[in-house]
């Protein structure tokens, strides 16, 4: 097998494309191996890594494949547009994070599909993996291309390009077939065989399959935790950057136009146990100060407040803060705000849909005015001065005489004159997505859907509104997408073709393509996307089942036609939908004394009282290897979440967004290996261990790349009399060792290249900044900081050679310097009190 190893083969282009570190992996908590297993599985969410490592189905995935004998299961996700160009110019195949192993030699591609919009995506994927991209195309040595998740419930758009769907929850697929499918491979079973073992569950879905297929749900959710000491922690800051805690799963409220409430129905609330043992993990084991106590209804979860105030009182004196999202206003109150804010001020965020109650009525989401207005005049009080709003059009609800527009601009402003708060409001155009009441019904284009943005807009003017809005025209693609049949298929390839890429992102999204690609088409797209179905008329996704009956969608329809709400889900159900039964039913979670917890998290020592306890401690740490391709504020990141684990005592800014009171001498650029970086903290007390054992529990929670060699502490100078010195203040320069890389284009000697570099620094006048010294096969190169123009070596390098330095030199910085204010330079592990 030819693997790639991504500082060797690529460091070069790596270092010329954006944010190289999302194709390096070596994050910590990722798996290794010490021999390659019998069935390589790769894993993806298609988007850019950082969406792709804040998805919580990829997590438990990754987890659940792996800890099966046999599987060798790795990450790897879209290549942006420049990297993979990078691939195409060099030849060669997109690969897998933790063992670089090229996506054409694996056994298994599994993508899990959260948004229609990444499908393009999945297409760059296999095409940058040198995978065909066509089902048949593709010969028994070539891996089996499968695909699951909520976006994934009508297969006929992309079944050219899979091989099965699986429809459903994954758990019970691993658990029942994993081990099977590596005893297929033992026995040299290839992708046929492979795919024969997925036929036999009947929640995968495959081309020309006659039965029908049946979603999977996992009766187990809640019971046992779904995190283990194998999460990988992303080394790049990722978009969503927090702990998550899966609460719930499912929703009680059978909002209409939910299609995520109809995946993942019954609802099923995890026991607190198990949310308890699974913060914890996040906390020590993982570094994270924001949790997210995730669902699609978090105030739904039953004893919420308690548990929310058992979790701040355990976690507060580490600065640790909860999320709720997708709070609804009748589950939303002032003490469970407070507790959301302990930390962190939390926002107040809105999901009202549609403004008018006979519309909540039918669209069975019940979010009253006037406790909106209730709940933001007693906030205001308590100081909030913001508040989110998110709203839909094109629902298929009536607003008297007034357009949906006009309705939601009256239902605000009405809102903001009662309260006086200002508002941030977004708003989206509805998709009428499959398996809901709601599939049937018709879609807005996009100049509908932009007409009544523009009356929202225009009617919100004023500086208490802030308005934004998802691309109507974005959404008309998702509908094609999400609703269309084999043709939608032929458009996503030719849009692929033409170049679309990263379609959920407004910044990378192309509607010039796509508008092509629409025009091109032999059917009329927009008519056939956005029409209403008749009620005898077959739908694509019609061989598939989320386990709710026809006769229950079509009930549903006909009461949001008459604005009649049902009731929400509960163990006793007065309007079965066919889902519970059997071993699948709504679940509680059991009975929890939150007087109490049986396994407290670790405390920190005590903070002192006493300014004259705190401590400085200074940190000289290597970054190397796969660590050059992270930027300083990753670093920073990477640290921050290091301490946690560690349980240093930190000191703390003050305000709403506390932050470890931490700093660097100074920042290192991208490509350059550090040998002895250097890390400022203010600590509230000596540590309870010696520097080794804080040397060896950091490492612990380092990623490959980063390794702490020295500590020193000493107490903080608290000296009101005397300005407190920073370490970047008291920087004085560095020095650098340069090595000639196996392709420079430069054919000298290194003491040839000292004398060059003298004498430009001559002529470009930081002749007494620099000066240089041929040591062997190596220059010493040491900068001083004093010329604001050229203070950084690589800005002299780049302005002495005017081409991309790292294809001319390997460079390291092999010491920080400080001054002590006498013009003489010292090392900063030589500081003390006096200096700090």
């Amino acid at each position: 097998m030819s693997k790639i190893n991504v500082c060797k083969d690529l460091k070069k282009e790596l270092l010329q494309v954006a944010k190289p570190a999302r194709y390096t992996g070596g994050e910590i908590g990722s798996y290794t191996y010490e021999k390659d297993e019998i069935l390589k599985v790769g894993i993806s969410f298609p988007d850019m890594y950082e969406i792709g490592m804040s998805n919580q189905a990829v997590r438990i995935l990754y987890n659940r494949f792996n800890q099966i004998p046999g599987i060798q299961c790795e990450r790897v996700f879209a290549p942006f547009m420049d990297f993979e160009d990078v691939l195409k110019n060099r030849n060669l195949p997109l690969f897998t994070l933790e063992s670089g192993i090229p996506l054409c030699e694996l056994d298994i591609l599994a993508f899990s599909i959260g948004y229609e919009l990444t499908l393009t995506n999945m297409l760059t994927i296999l095409e940058s993996g040198h995978i065909p991209l066509h089902r048949e195309d593709r010969s028994n040595d070539h891996p089996l291309i499968i695909a699951g998740g909520p976006a994934a419930t009508n297969p006929a758009a992309f079944s050219s390009f899979i091989d099965a769907v699986y429809i459903g929850e994954g758990e019970p697929f691993i658990e029942n077939y994993g081990r099977k499918l590596v005893e297929v491979r033992k026995k040299g079973g290839g992708r046929d065989a492979l795919l024969s073992v997925l036929k036999e569950d009947p929640a995968y879905w495959y081309p020309g399959k006659k039965e029908k297929t049946i979603r999977s749900i996992y009766g187990d959710f809640g019971i046992t935790s779904e995190i283990n000491s194998n999460m990988p922690l992303a080394s790049l800051t990722t978009v969503q950057d927090h702990g998550v805690v899966e609460i719930m799963r499912g929703c009680p409220n059978g909002c209409r136009f939910c299609h995520a409430g109809y995946f993942y129905r019954p609802f099923r609330q995890k026991n607190v146990p198990v949310v308890l043992n699974e913060v914890k993990h996040l906390v020590e084991n993982c570094g994270f100060r924001n949790i997210t106590l995730s669902s699609l209804s978090s105030g739904d979860y039953a004893g919420l407040l308690p548990l929310v105030e058992t979790l701040n009182r355990q976690y507060r004196e580490r600065h640790i803060s909860f999320q709720l999202p997708s709070l609804r206003v009748n589950s939303l109150n002032l003490n469970l705000l407070k507790e959301i804010s302990a930390v962190r001020k939390s926002g107040l965020t809105f999901a009202v849909e549609t403004p008018d109650e006979a519309g909540q009525a039918a669209i069975n989401k019940d979010v009253s005015r006037a406790k909106i207005i209730s709940l933001l005049n007693e906030a205001r009080s308590k100081g909030w001065k913001l508040a989110k709003f998110y709203f839909m059009v094109g629902l298929p609800v009536q607003t008297g005489e007034k357009s949906e527009g006009e309705a939601i601009s009256d239902f605000l402003q009405e809102v903001q004159q009662e309260t006086g708060i200002k508002m941030n409001v977004n708003v989206g155009v509805f998709i009428p997505k499959p398996h809901t009441p709601y599939e049937r019904v018709k879609q807005f284009n996009d100049e509908e859907g932009m007409q009544q943005i523009r009356i929202i807009k225009d009617g919100l003017r004023g500086r208490n509104f802030k308005v934004g809005f998802h691309s109507p025209y974005s959404s008309f693609i998702e509908g094609i997408l999400s609703r269309g049949d084999e043709r939608a298929g032929e458009l996503l390839e030719k849009a692929y073709r033409y170049g679309a890429r990263f379609d959920a992102w407004d910044e990378y999204h192309d509607r010039n393509i796509w508008k092509k690609v629409v025009e091109e088409a032999s059917w009329n797209v927009e008519e056939e996307t956005c029409r209403e179905r008749d009620r005898k008329e077959s739908l694509p996704w019609d061989d598939i089942s989320l386990r709710g009956s026809s006769a229950y969608l079509k009930k549903e329809q006909e009461k949001s036609d008459a604005s009649e709400r049902s009731v929400s889900c509960d163990q006793d159900c007065e309007s079965p939908c066919g889902v519970c039964g059997g071993k699948f039913d709504v679940k509680y979670p059991e009975v929890f004394d939150f007087s109490h917890s049986e396994d407290e998290p670790e405390k920190l020592p005590v903070e002192s009282s006493d300014k004259q306890d705190l401590m400085k401690a200074v940190i000289a740490f290597r970054k190397s290897g796969k660590g050059i391709f992270l930027g300083h504020l990753d670093t920073v990141h990477i640290f921050e979440r290091a301490l946690q684990c560690a349980a240093i005592p930190l000191k703390y800014t003050e305000g709403f967004n506390p932050k470890p009171k931490m700093e660097f001498a100074h920042p290192l650029s991208v490509g350059i290996t550090g040998n002895a970086e250097i890390l400022g903290l203010e600590l509230t007390c000596v540590p309870p261990q010696e520097s080794s054992g804080l040397i060896s529990e950091l490492n612990r929670n380092l990623p490959e790349g980063f390794e702490v060699e020295k500590i020193k502490i000493f107490p903080l100078q608290q000296d009101k009399h005397k300005k407190k010195k920073t370490l970047m203040s008291i920087y004085a320069g560095s020095e650098y060792n340069l090595t000639f890389t196996e392709t420079s284009a430069l054919k000298m000697s290194y003491p040839d290249l000292a004398g060059l570099l003298e004498e430009k620094a001559g002529e470009l006048d930081v002749k007494e900044d620099y000066s240089f010294n041929a040591e062997g096969t190596t220059l010493n190169a040491k900068a001083l900081f004093r010329n604001k123009k050229m203070n950084n070596i690589m800005k002299f390098l780049k302005e002495v050679f005017q081409e991309d330095i790292h294809s001319l030199f390997d460079v390291t910085r092999v010491r920080l310097l400080a001054s002590d204010g006498k013009k003489n330079f010292i090392d900063y592990l030589d500081l003390d009190s006096s200096q700090s």
